[in-house]
């Protein structure tokens, strides 16, 4: 039996027009046929489906067809009438007795029709907002995709600036210097007695040590200084920079200290007690996480941390004392030098360590008195005080030999100049090529005591410190 539709739909032709103003698709479901019959002073009416219909005919009518196929049958003789109460019952006797159903009066209203036509305005209305924001979103991306074409652009021109400038310092370190221009450009005076070792940290701020005990960390940006008064028992020997938040000393009281930084201050995170029987001359990092010191004991010792303690892992002997020692840590080389001369240490096996080059007629005297010039050179003072000897770490021989006039405590490459500065027991400073080792400037003058040492800080500037308890900056 053919039943009726549940679907509440309107005209034919209505929904038709409104759907078509507002380029809506229409599916089968929605293709309604509108039929209307009076019969004995009723009227039923209904809305059937044009699929449910084809279906029923076993046909494949359009809208137009089938109603006009309807509105035939039913003028036609060939049909029987059943009039119930609620409904009236089309029997279509020619055609296998297929009948339709059309219901007293329902009919959707023209308030629904209304309210669906509002409905569908404001779907439109929506949609021509959506597509004013698609549009201002268009335009957006437009602007920015044209605003990183210009970043790319300047990124472009900087990475060709970048490679201009590269291509100019690779240059730069083949011009031979003739003449250096470093100036004076300050002094500060940050402890009570003399210094004896300073460092930076990366972000250009200067970390110094001294015979009064203490550590002052001097904020060059600020111009403000910090303390860390009694920092150790006896005089600070040596600072060792490891990164922004951690640096290392180590003190004639025979202990190396850790230091780490908790929030705008350092404090002293790990101790070595008695890490050597005399004062501790320097103590440096490895990349390894281990620490290597010398001391006036006559001995180097490694150290391994271990359980968030160090532990001492070897231990080299047979030295008068140690001054300094340098790390060479991609030939894994220690090379250590004092009163007996410089020696060249192979660590690649710890559990044998062997001294592969002896220089007896060498000397240094402070911990800064060797310097690595470049990957097969190292500077160091002769046995004659007032000497300086070249050392080829490859063939492991004296290559150069040249006079300086006075006793040399520290020696620091400036590498992106080609030169080296010296300065030791006198008040001058004297500044030398890296290539033929000609003196190209001499500074008269520039402590009022003994020179101790130098390092490099940002923007071509170095800082000197000395007996006289003074550190100065200089530019070049």
């Amino acid at each position: 039996m053919f039943e009726q539709e549940s679907i509440i739909v309107i005209n034919t032709e209505t929904i038709q027009n409104i759907f078509n103003q507002y380029q809506i698709q229409l599916n089968y479901y929605l293709d309604i046929i509108h039929i209307k019959i009076q019969h004995n002073y009723n009227t039923y009416e209904s809305n059937i489906n044009l699929g449910l219909l084809n279906k029923l005919l076993v046909s494949n009518f359009t809208i137009d067809e089938m109603i006009k196929f309807i509105n035939e049958l039913i003028n036609q003789s060939k049909i029987k009438i059943e009039e119930y109460k609620d409904y009236l019952k089309l029997i279509l006797i020619s055609n296998n007795s297929p009948h339709l159903i059309l219901n007293k009066k329902n009919i959707i209203s023209n308030e629904v029709i209304e309210k669906l036509i509002k409905e569908i305005n404001e779907i439109k209305e929506e949609n021509n907002k959506l597509k004013n924001r698609i549009e201002s979103i268009e335009n957006k991306n437009a602007q920015l995709i044209k605003r990183i074409e210009l970043i790319e652009n300047n990124n472009n021109e900087l990475n060709n600036k970048i490679k201009i400038l590269e291509l100019f310092n690779k240059e730069k370190h083949k011009i031979k210097l003739t003449k250096s221009n470093l100036h004076f450009i300050n002094s500060i005076q940050p402890h009570k007695h003399f210094i004896n070792s300073i460092s930076t940290f990366p972000s250009g701020n200067i970390i110094s040590v001294s015979a009064d005990k203490s550590i002052k960390i001097y904020d060059i940006h600020l111009n403000e200084l910090q303390t860390i008064e009694n920092a150790h028992d006896d005089s600070i020997i040596y600072v060792e920079v490891k990164d922004e938040n951690n640096f290392i000393t180590c003190s004639d009281d025979k202990k190396i200290k850790l230091w780490i930084k908790n929030e705008k201050e350092y404090i002293n995170n790990k101790i070595i007690n008695k890490a050597h029987d005399d004062y501790i001359n320097r103590v440096i990092y490895c990349s390894n996480g281990n620490l290597i010191s010398c001391s006036y004991d006559n001995t180097i010792k490694i150290w391994k941390e271990n359980n968030n303690n160090y532990e001492n892992i070897k231990i080299l002997v047979n030295f008068k004392w140690v001054a300094s020692i340098l790390f060479l840590e991609d030939k894994n080389i220690l090379i250590s030098s004092g009163e007996d001369g410089t020696k060249f240490w192979d660590l690649n096996g710890m559990n044998n360590i062997n001294c592969i080059k002896y220089f007896e007629d060498t000397f240094c005297g402070w911990h800064d008195g060797i310097c690595r010039l470049d990957e097969d050179r190292i500077i160091v003072q002769g046995r004659r005080t007032t000497s300086l000897k070249i050392i080829s770490i490859l063939n492991l021989k004296i290559i150069k030999e040249f006079n300086i006039p006075f006793q040399c405590n520290s020696i620091s490459l400036i590498e992106d100049k080609g030169i080296f500065i010296v300065g030791g027991k006198s008040k001058d400073i004297k500044i030398y090529r890296n290539d033929n080792y000609e003196c190209i400037q001499t500074i008269p003058n520039a402590h009022d005591d003994n020179i101790n040492g130098f390092i490099e800080l940002k923007d071509y500037t170095i800082a000197s410190f000395s007996d006289d308890k003074t550190i100065k900056i200089w530019c070049f």
